[in-house]
């Protein structure tokens, strides 16, 4: 499930050069491994971070400390990235939070980047058998800049667009994340052996 939510921060109306987005989903994963497994395939977080769909890099730059940039281009050779700066919380076999981090180096990208907040939380339960299944929930939140050529647009406008391409691209990433994770949580569990 997928949910988009207009942010009213104060920042919103003044910023008229931005567009506030916020979104959220949550998925329910069902694995056929023991929790144990479940919980350690996911404490690999720039991995599992990595089968997002649009995921142009995930990485460690300190302990706990991880660096997710998600990226799009629009069709007209025009690129733009996110920048999620992370900090794991483990309760082990339990639970995995990630928070928004503010200590992430700089950036040197090309193109329209932007930094963003990601909370996510993945909850591990038993389940039937030697199976298991994780909760898992995400929320982004981002304000990204409008490009000059869309400035005579109207805010209003570029907004509503701008919320319903959230919705979209949340739906898209869940529902491809959920079947890249599948997919390599298989693999990674039989070594690569079908």
């Amino acid at each position: 499930m997928t949910a988009t939510r207009q942010l009213r921060t104060p920042a919103s109306s003044a910023r008229a050069r931005y567009i506030d987005l916020g979104g959220a989903a949550d998925h329910l994963f069902r694995f056929g491994a023991p929790l144990d497994l479940a919980y350690e395939y996911f404490c690999d977080v720039p991995a599992v971070f990595s089968l997002l769909p649009d995921a142009l890099d995930c990485f460690a730059y300190g302990p706990d400390r991880y660096r997710l940039v998600v990226g799009a281009t629009d069709g007209h050779g025009h690129s733009m990235a996110a920048i999620f700066d992370l900090e794991a919380h483990h309760d082990a076999c339990n639970t995995i939070r990630l928070i928004p981090a503010n200590d992430g180096p700089p950036y040197n990208m090309a193109g329209l980047v932007f930094g963003g907040t990601l909370s996510a939380q993945a909850v591990f339960r038993p389940a039937h058998g030697n199976t298991s299944t994780v909760d898992y929930h995400v929320e982004i939140d981002m304000a990204i800049p409008i490009p000059n050529a869309l400035h005579m647009m109207p805010l209003s406008f570029l907004q509503k667009l701008g919320e319903r391409t959230m919705e979209y691209k949340m739906t898209q990433m869940i529902d491809g994340f959920a079947r890249s994770l599948d997919s390599d949580f298989h693999t990674w569990v039989t070594g690569g052996v079908s």
